[in-house]
């Protein structure tokens, strides 16, 4: 491909054309989520710059291109490296070699070229060795603190009753232990010894929506969901945004180092609450028991059909013991859940709370949200 350059750049307008359209796939290499209509905007976008201000393009497609601010911090590098323009200005912080993204030039290219200066030198989201962007990854500054807090609300949790017998309670007489007691007193049961089923583990159905609405909270949420695969309890992990996908394995093996987005085949952009519930109540209704408690993540923007969420809310609601719905949108300013999919979940809704972080989940716990009404 033939580079652009300063002077070239306002009349090579066919080229211009080819080179943008070949931009993103090599953008989609370095980890950006770019695609046709990325593309399609900045094409049109061209008909209203100066093509001659070099600047003015490379922010233009800054503005298209980058959607995190480590995508913003790096881009004009990557444009710099892609058009073959060399008036880039950046702040210092790290330094980047050129070959470092374009995977080597030509000799001659490499001597002239000065090294680059870049704000933020790794993409959030950016694995150094395969170049993938994960789509969930937790936060392993807090894990410590919000595995301790789940191992908490599990323990208030009711559960369903066990196999086991233990040695309380006055169903049935532990034969055997009232003999070893009675063996301290030459024989003589002096004291009968009761036993009775021992509890079962906690069942939890945790139900996450990862639209491009929750990106903001995946990393806590991520954490969250890691948690309860580390503690005592029968826990099941879904992600849903036009669809729903089972995940527990995953989240319990990659959710520290991070999962990436060819892991989770079909989940699209767009948010169906009621149609992921549906799959849910279809698909793994063995999981949905009169002692199982369901948690679901999500600011209730619901894109689906209404008659589907109140459908899928009502049933659930009927087959389970607990429903708890967490919004990380609940504690900001002037929030009230008002749009359709919320308002249509509130009435089948055990807790509604608010849970972005850790303070929050801490309050959350102490507060019982997650054990049942006596």
């Amino acid at each position: 491909m033939d580079h652009m350059t300063a002077g070239e750049i306002g009349r090579l307008t066919g080229s211009i054309v080819r080179q943008v359209t070949d931009f993103a796939p090599w953008l989609r290499n370095r980890g950006f989520r770019a695609g046709v209509p990325e593309t399609l905007t900045a094409l049109a976008a061209l008909a209203e710059l100066n093509l001659s201000s070099i600047d003015e393009v490379c922010n233009a497609f800054r503005s298209i291109y980058a959607r995190t601010p480590a995508e913003w911090g790096i881009f004009p590098t990557l444009f710099e490296q892609y058009f073959g323009i060399r008036e880039a200005r950046l702040e210092e912080k790290r330094r980047l070699q050129p070959d470092d993204l374009m995977g080597g030039t030509g000799a001659g290219e490499k001597a002239e070229r000065p090294p680059l200066e870049i704000t933020q030198g790794v993409l959030a989201g950016y694995h150094p060795n395969d170049g993938e962007r994960f789509a969930l990854r937790a936060d392993g500054q807090i894990l410590k603190d919000v595995v301790k807090l789940t191992q908490l609300a599990v323990r208030t949790m009711d559960a369903p009753r066990g196999r086991k017998w233990q040695s309380r309670g006055r169903e049935k007489i532990d034969l055997r232990q009232t003999i070893r007691s009675a063996l301290r007193h030459s024989g003589e049961p002096f004291e009968l010894k009761m036993r009775q089923r021992s509890p079962d583990k906690p069942r939890i159905v945790l139900v996450m929506d990862i639209s491009g609405s929750m990106k903001p909270y995946a990393p806590f949420i991520t954490s969250l969901a890691w948690s309860f695969t580390r503690v005592r309890a029968r826990t099941q992990i879904f992600l849903f945004s036009t669809r729903l996908l089972r995940v527990t394995s995953l989240i319990a093996r990659k959710g520290v180092t991070g999962i990436p987005y060819s892991d989770l085949p079909g989940l699209r952009g767009g948010t169906q609450i009621g149609g992921a519930l549906a799959q849910l109540l279809r698909r793994y209704s063995s999981l949905l028991q009169r002692h199982t408690c369901v948690i679901i993540i999500s600011d209730g923007f619901d894109a689906g059909h209404p008659e589907q969420m109140h459908t899928s809310m009502r049933d659930l609601a009927a087959r389970v013991g607990r429903v708890v719905w967490i919004n990380p949108l609940l504690g900001e300013p002037g929030y009230e859940p008002t749009s359709v999919g919320m308002s249509i979940a509130l009435p089948y809704i055990d807790a509604f709370v608010d849970v972005h972080d850790v303070t929050t989940w801490k309050k959350a716990v102490h507060s019982g949200v997650l054990r049942a009404a006596p």
